[in-house]
């Protein structure tokens, strides 16, 4: 007996039923392909749109877009159109001629093919050339011309690189046009003739492929190669505006050779194009080998006469005179290049740099000693990795320098934000670092021109929770976005965030600002696609109002809002209203600046643009700093005003605007050559200037420092204020002579100051003056004896500050314990007049000491008075207890013996003065 085992189901399925399943599963599968492809785009879209820039994203997809369309169409409509010609005569000359079904079926394919290949050509050239093409129909004069042309900037930025991009594609389909013409028409005349002919008939085999060739390519290629001499006539043409970018002559740009030469030749050959266009279109059509050739050896002839004429004018005319030839062409390069990197306005003061400083003048300017800064970036931040991280998950990015009015005065301080590093969280679960450790909390404030008695720097905020003793206000100090916030976190889960800790114990938060997208049943799906985390969808912690706050990181949620913005290396903390914001600063810049030199990739750069962001809310908002620029102007026309005026920043931000470090440090560098305006000592390169290099320690070598900060007055105003500041020496020697600062306060926003020494006089630059430091006999000895033990000796940031018509050089010398978790502390101070040099235990100290006691303090050298015994034992002990705490992590403890100790120091100090 037979068992049927077939399931019952499957009888009564047919072959229709089938067709409708497989309907069913194919759209399945295409839904979830479609799904998982669009994923980037929907949530970049839902990304936009809560942060507020949705134009900015659906222009640049707009125009995409738009772009993609006639792009396509072009290339589409004139290959189908040279395609259907070729396909005609084809069908006309084969032997045997093909059927009506087999020309069907190569058009079809030939159209698809066609079709899916210029679809995504004219994609990707939409998507690599967009910007482009909009700058091109949003251009702005920059109301300044070029020195040989006269023409308008603009020219060069906005409209040159669209025609040479037209230019460039065009000649490419003709040519690609012009062989395939050659190579199709060749492939007709040979089978045709194959076909009808005996293999043996060779010579009869070559005539009739050359009269079917020329039969049926004749007017093709006429019509072709005429495109392509108009063509090579408009390139030759736009050659000639690209000498401006001439990086073979003596400067940078169009020289004499240029100018009196190779432009008009360009010209010529350019209108010698035009014609030859004309004549050889005609010598193909009445088949004139003449009417050809000609043109086409006039061209060749002449470009290397070309040639021969720029070496010749070169070697015969301009190298023996070079100087008197070239000098109006390096007057150009010289006003161009400072035009284009914004050092063209450099006010320049004779400073005499007296080596004797009057007391009066140290009296006159007592504001401005007592504002040196006294700890140095790198210690600083090293100091206060060691004793404000609290835990092992918070880290410090770096250190930030403003100024800050606080209880009344006026302060350089330095800034740190204390963020959670989700690389340091351990165990690094999903659920830890996604939605538990969520987000940093609150800062590190010191004042940079005083330390304690233990030489170690002045806290004006630090702790968890914020021990504020400042003035200023900090309601929230919690940093959802920073700069190490690389990664989504999820908020108002089922879980509590962890806020900050307390003793054993942590304090919990749940997050109730704007920002973050909704995580709704569809956003679960969509943003576990988008992550590769299936635990976004099925996680029982994740809630109805729950949301995800995504790009955290400053720089990535900036640069993916503009990502045609240049952006400052180094965002800083600005304390406002309560809260903590980030401010960045925004370049626009170009490398099509004619006739400026090219530095580091580019030869325009302007700070067009501030950039705040909110740090618990992420609020992203640009404001144009700089309305006078053409391409912040252009973006702004393009992006739909994109950026707000300045002036609807919020007080308490605009008054922590600073002029940015990068824009200042390339600047600096241009100045090392552009300084110079006299074309004759450019060319002889009789004044170059190198900024001056520094070491940290006395085996370290020597190397270029970031610009350095002064707190300081220039005498037209009643308030310090901050400065960058760059020291320059003769290329090649250790002599100082320049200093150039950079102001960002008020009206004087901006602008250069230059103090130049007079260059018969030895003035110390900072390499120098260490080496001075080194070879005397007092300092020397005090170096060695501190470094020894397990510690060395580092010496920190110097400072050279102008003091009446003088320089008052300030080291401060650090002690590093070895090993990789030192405290750095300031066990000395060096100061000089640049004639005679001191050093001392404390900076008025040192200061007494060099203005011998005319501080009103009793000169004392380091080490000297006598000490209370009691005292100086319980410094020990809380030292000790203090070096334990910290090796058991309590930072608590840590802090609290440090207080103490800072107490008992001082009174030390106080009792040595009694």
């Amino acid at each position: 007996m037979k068992i049927d085992i077939k399931p019952k189901f499957f009888r009564n399925i047919h072959l229709k039923d089938n067709k409708k399943i497989y309907l069913i599963l194919v759209a399945i599968l295409l839904g979830i392909i479609v799904l998982f492809s669009s994923t980037d785009v929907i949530a970049n879209l839902q990304w936009f749109e809560e942060v507020g820039y949705t134009r900015t994203y659906l222009t640049r997809a707009l125009a995409v877009t738009s772009l993609t369309l006639p792009i396509f169409l072009l290339l589409f409509g004139i290959s189908m159109f040279y395609y259907l010609s070729i396909a005609r005569k084809y069908d006309q000359v084969s032997y045997p001629a093909p059927t009506k079904e087999y020309s069907k079926k190569r058009d079809r394919i030939v159209y698809i093919s066609s079709a899916v290949f210029f679809l995504v050509l004219a994609y990707g050239l939409a998507q690599d050339n967009w910007y482009i093409i909009l700058q091109f129909f949003n251009s702005v004069d920059f109301q300044k011309t070029d020195p040989l042309f006269g023409k308008d900037i603009s020219f060069y930025v906005f409209r040159l690189p669209l025609y040479n991009l037209l230019i460039s594609m065009a000649i490419s389909v003709v040519l690609l046009l012009i062989i395939a013409t050659v190579v199709i028409y060749l492939f007709i005349s040979a089978k045709s003739s194959l076909n009808r002919m005996n293999l043996r008939n060779a010579k009869g085999i070559l005539h009739v492929m050359k009269t079917g060739f020329i039969q049926f390519a004749g007017k093709s290629l006429a019509m072709l190669i005429s495109l392509y001499l108009l063509l090579l006539a408009a390139r030759w043409y736009i050659d000639s505006f690209y000498v401006m970018y001439n990086a073979t002559g003596v400067v940078y740009g169009p020289g004499y050779t240029d100018a009196k030469i190779n432009v008009p030749f360009l010209r010529i050959l350019a209108l010698l194009s035009v014609a030859a266009a004309v004549i050889v279109s005609v010598g193909i059509l009445k088949r004139n080998m003449k009417l050809i050739a000609y043109p086409v050896f006039l061209m060749l002839g002449l470009s290397l006469v070309r040639v021969v004429a720029v070496l010749a004018v070169q070697g015969l005319v301009v190298n023996p005179n070079q100087l008197e030839r070239e000098r109006p062409y390096i007057e150009n390069n010289i006003r161009m290049t400072r035009q284009a990197f914004g050092i063209n306005d450099v006010e320049i003061r004779q400073f005499e740099a007296d080596k004797e400083i009057p007391f009066s003048d140290i009296t006159a300017n007592r504001d401005v000693v007592d504002s040196i800064k006294v700890n140095s970036y790198k210690h600083t931040l090293d100091f206060i990795r060691q004793a404000q991280v609290i835990r092992g998950y918070y880290d410090f990015q770096d250190v930030d320098v403003d100024r800050y009015t606080i209880n009344g005065a006026k302060k350089q301080i330095f800034l740190s934000a204390r963020e959670i590093d989700t690389s340091l969280i351990s165990p690094a679960t999903w659920q830890n670092t996604h939605l538990f450790y969520t987000h940093g909390y609150g800062l590190v404030m010191t004042d940079s021109s005083t330390v304690t008695a233990q030489g170690q720097p002045d806290f004006l905020m630090k702790d968890i929770p914020t021990n504020n003793s400042t003035d200023l206000d900090i309601t929230n100090p919690r940093i959802y976005f920073g700069e190490f916030t690389n990664s989504y976190i999820i908020v108002n889960t089922n879980l509590d965030e962890f806020d900050y800790p307390r003793g054993g114990e942590n304090e919990n938060y749940r997050y109730t600002g704007t920002a973050g997208i909704p995580l709704n049943f569809f956003n679960k799906i969509l943003y576990a696609i988008q992550e590769g985390e299936p635990k976004i969808f099925i996680s029982s912690l994740i809630e109805s109002d729950s949301k995800i706050l995504w790009r955290r990181n400053i720089r990535a949620r900036v640069e993916t809002i503009a990502p045609f913005l240049t952006y400052d290396q180094d965002p800083y903390l600005v304390v406002s209203e309560g809260k903590l914001f980030w401010m960045m600063d925004a370049y626009t810049v170009s490398d099509r600046y004619p006739n400026a030199l090219v530095f580091n990739g580019i030869n325009y750069i302007r700070n067009s643009v501030k950039v705040t962001v909110d740090a618990y809310t992420g609020e992203v908002k640009f404001y144009l700093s700089d309305p006078e620029d053409p391409i912040a102007q252009s973006y702004n026309r393009i992006f739909g005003g994109l950026f707000q005026d300045l002036d609807t920043m919020p007080e308490g931000l605009r008054a922590h605007i600073k002029y940015p470090e990068d824009l200042f440090a390339l600047q600096t560098t241009v100045l090392e050559r552009y300084h110079v305006t006299d074309p004759n000592i450019f060319y002889n390169g009789e004044d170059v200037w190198e900024k001056s290099k520094v070491t940290t320690t006395n085996q370290e070598e020597r190397s270029a420092q970031e610009p350095y900060t002064l707190f300081t007055s220039f005498g037209d105003s009643d308030d310090l204020e901050l400065v960058f500041t760059e020291y320059y020496t003769v290329k090649g020697k250790e002599n100082m002579v320049a200093i150039v600062n950079v102001r960002m306060e008020g009206e004087h926003y901006g602008n250069l100051l230059e103090y130049k020494f007079p260059p018969q006089k030895t003035v110390s630059s900072p390499y120098l003056f260490r080496n001075r430091m080194n070879q005397d006999a007092e300092i020397s000895k005090e170096l060695s004896l501190l470094d020894s033990g397990g510690s060395s000796v580092e010496f920190g940031d110097m400072v050279i500050t102008p003091i009446g018509n003088s320089l008052l050089y300030v080291v401060p010398i650090y002690l590093v314990a070895d090993g990789g978790s030192s405290i750095p502390e300031i066990k000395r101070f060096v100061m000089s007049n640049d004639e005679e040099i001191v050093i001392a235990d404390t900076f008025e100290g040192a200061l007494n000491l060099l203005f011998k006691g005319q501080t009103g303090e009793e000169p004392q050298t380091p080490g000297e008075g006598p000490v209370n015994g009691e005292l100086a034992a319980k410094a020990n002990e809380l030292f000790a207890q203090a070096i334990e705490a910290q090796r058991a992590g309590n930072w608590a403890e840590y802090g609290r013996l440090m207080d103490e100790l800072e107490r008992v120091l001082q009174a030390m100090l106080e009792s040595k003065e009694e």
